[in-house]
């Protein structure tokens, strides 16, 4: 599968472009609430209720209303499975596997159970970024997201997931202008979407979009990237992280590590070791195991410091500020990282399933649809029966 083109994914990002819901303050949210009580628009009413449900403990939350839709497109398709789509309930339920679309995606029945989107969920893109953000970039040059993370946070249980997006997955993304303007989109390698942009916000924004898409216009509540300096930083931030290499490499300072052996992490050592990749189709798979077992690891030490310094989260976010993009704010980061700390401080991966092919000399990954919209309704979504 070598043409440009795959039959499988055309028309399945065809989301419009919709408006984001907004945080309101408590105060003025509650008023707005019970104005809209008084005029009878209990719709409404009830979906900014459910909103400053969340709000007011601190965290954000996936909102789907009039504005923000889940455009599921009209099919989808594996390499064995077609899965129709059924807008209203089917006179009789077809015998193969299907999906209903009920309350505009917040319910979803899929082979015979019920999921509903998950209300206590708090969604932040993790970006990990090949270029400096502090420098200024020019729109079609700003680098790419060598990372994607999308993390699932239920505020009230801390169970958390990461949602492990291969940089090369073919999506579809929005392509600028120097000067702004949007040229529409193209088909390629999902990492691409952070080049338009300005480095920072706009080009988090972007793949945000593009991401959302992919997850069939999920909306993402948040963003942070940071670029390999603050990843160092961080990493000098909990004392080096030590553990056994999935590889043989030739590090930055000389030395020779082989597959197997303990070593402990620093500065561009650590830069060789979770961004290095060879040159065939699924190079950056294994690539992205290693990003896996550091993020363990890493994680492992911050909670342990954390745990005896709580201000140590805080205190980190806020020195990694001249390496990092984000519409995180500390109140968000204190909420978050106390969620995640005294419900047991654990997460685990979702990775996500494809063939690998090449695609105007660089490899692309085409994701398979069922696993894909499996792991939507696992990370996203509860099951209700």
């Amino acid at each position: 599968m070598s043409s440009q083109t795959n039959g499988r994914y055309e028309g399945r990002f065809a989301a419009p472009r919709r408006k984001t819901a907004r945080r309101l303050t408590g105060g003025v949210l509650a008023l707005v609430i019970l104005l809209l009580s008084l005029s009878r628009l209990g719709a409404e009413a009830f979906k900014l209720l459910s909103y400053a449900d969340v709000f007011i403990g601190g965290g954000k939350m996936l909102v789907y209303g009039d504005d923000l839709q889940v455009d599921m497109g009209e099919k989808l398709s594996g390499d064995e499975i077609n899965i129709p789509i059924y807008n209203e309930v089917p006179s009789s339920e077809p015998a193969e596997n299907y999906i209903l679309r009920l309350d505009d995606g917040r319910t979803i029945v899929y082979q015979g159970h019920t999921y509903e989107l998950n209300r206590n969920l708090t969604t932040v893109l993790l970006l990990g970024v090949d270029t400096d953000i502090e420098e200024e970039k020019t729109i079609g040059n700003s680098g790419q997201s060598d990372v994607i993370l999308l993390m699932g946070l239920d505020t009230a249980t801390g169970e958390t997931t990461l949602l492990n997006i291969p940089r090369d997955a073919y999506a579809q993304v929005e392509h600028y202008s120097m000067g702004g303007v949007n040229l529409g989109t193209e088909y390629e390698q999902i990492t691409l979407a952070y080049a338009y942009g300005d480095g920072k916000k706009t080009s988090c924004e972007n793949v945000a979009r593009s991401v959302s898409r992919l997850l069939y216009g999920l909306p993402i509540s948040s963003y942070l990237a940071l670029d390999m300096q603050g990843i160092i930083e961080a990493n000098e931030a909990v004392g080096g992280v030590t553990l056994k290499s999935l590889v043989d490499v030739h590090m930055p300072d000389g030395t020779d590590v082989r597959e197997g052996e303990m070593i402990e992490l620093h500065g561009r050592n650590l830069d060789r070791y979770i961004r290095t990749r060879d040159h065939d189709l699924d190079s950056n798979a294994r690539r992205m195991e290693r990003q896996k077992q550091y993020l363990t690891e890493f994680s492992k030490l911050a909670v342990k410091k954390a745990k005896k310094n709580l201000s140590f989260p805080v205190d980190l976010f806020s020195s990694l500020a001249p390496y990092m993009a984000t519409n995180l704010e500390i109140p968000d980061v204190t909420f978050l990282s106390s969620a995640f700390i005294n419900h047991g401080a654990a997460f685990k991966f979702r990775d996500l399933h494809g063939s690998f092919d090449l695609l105007n000399g660089s490899s692309v990954c085409y994701l398979d649809e069922v696993d894909l919209f499996e792991a939507v309704l696992q990370v996203f979504y509860v099951q209700v029966d």
